[in-house]
């Protein structure tokens, strides 16, 4: 449980449904060491709250540890080279579906047998396990396209999603989880979203705090045709497709490229320009889910599947296949 009103729900109605439910709380960063503040606490709080509420059981347990190596040290990695990682996809697959299971599985849950625990979450996905896929589990979109998260959530192997269950998989956010949660007058029922990353905070610049780990390296904007535009403060201040933040024209300037040797940033107007639109791409590396490729990928031409490579980005079909290079 995060104290938020997602797995507030998700426990409610696991509970309603008779089932055995004790709740575990992760604290993932240590706000005693940063500037930022981190609702950990308060969130905690709130968990605590609700599992009262629901007479079950509470834990917390502390991974700040392996927050930082598994997640946070790759992320700042990441940005210093100029990528835009996304810390919230690793910390699902590293530490909430890797290290907290692997803990629950250990120490919580230690002689109740193989087949004696579920792992639940407020994740609006949905975990299903197919006859046209022997039987291993795959993972679905939310029924609430508006929050779905199965996004954040596609880096998880298959094995660690063995024994997930999602409950708020087929329900609506705004008609189902807050009208549940009035219903129960559970404490986090009225709770605004967090809508920041933790270690972060929703009030800090997220480029200001990054400067606090990666050095600020100025370098040049230049338009396609090598006009100077303007000065960045560092290679990771920007992601591809934002403002540039050029001030003194009338049209927005985007960034559509970035060369980390020469620490510049490439920018052009219009956010309908061709080079802010690319028809094809090379990704990698490739995580599969089943922990195999699909069937054709390997074939001439392809296959046909969609593509999002963002949140909330809707998705866009595409034709996938192996890199014969």
């Amino acid at each position: 449980m995060s104290g938020g009103v997602d797995s507030s729900v998700a426990a409610s109605l696991l509970k309603d449904q008779g089932h055995d439910v004790e709740a575990i709380f992760m604290r993932n960063w240590d706000t005693r060491d940063e500037h930022g503040e981190c609702p950990s606490e308060r969130d905690y709080r709130d968990v605590q709250s609700v599992c009262s509420q629901l007479e079950i059981k509470c834990h917390q347990i502390s991974l700040v540890k392996e927050y930082w190596n598994a997640v946070f040290a790759v992320a700042l990695d990441g940005y210093a080279r100029g990528l835009t990682p996304n810390p919230d996809v690793l910390c699902n697959s590293e530490i909430k579906f890797g290290v907290l299971l692997n803990h629950i599985n250990q120490k919580i849950n230690q002689g109740k047998g193989e087949r004696g625990w579920w792992f639940a979450t407020g994740h609006y996905a949905c975990a299903m396990r197919g006859r046209f896929s022997g039987g291993s589990v795959q993972l679905y979109r939310g029924a609430d396209r508006r929050k779905d998260q199965s996004y954040y959530l596609s880096a998880v192997p298959a094995a660690s999603l063995d024994r997930v269950v999602f409950p708020l998989g087929n329900l609506s956010k705004s008609r189902d989880v807050r009208r549940i949660a009035r219903e129960k007058d559970l404490t986090t029922a009225s709770k605004d979203e967090s809508m920041g990353i933790c270690f972060v905070g929703e009030r800090r610049k997220f480029d200001a705090f990054l400067a606090e780990y990666i050095p600020q390296k100025q370098g040049d904007v230049l338009s396609s045709d090598g006009l100077k535009l303007g000065t960045h403060r560092g290679i990771f201040t920007k992601t591809i497709g934002q403002s540039a933040g050029i001030s003194g024209w009338h049209d927005k300037w985007y960034i559509y490229a970035k060369d980390l040797d020469r620490n510049r940033m490439y920018a052009v107007q219009d956010r309908n320009h061709p080079l802010l639109h690319k028809k094809t791409v090379r990704v990698g590396p490739v995580h599969w889910i089943s922990g195999a490729a699909p069937l054709g990928i390997e074939q001439i031409g392809g296959i046909s599947l969609e593509a999002q490579v963002r949140y909330m980005q809707e998705p866009q079909k595409c034709t996938l296949s192996a890199d014969q290079r």
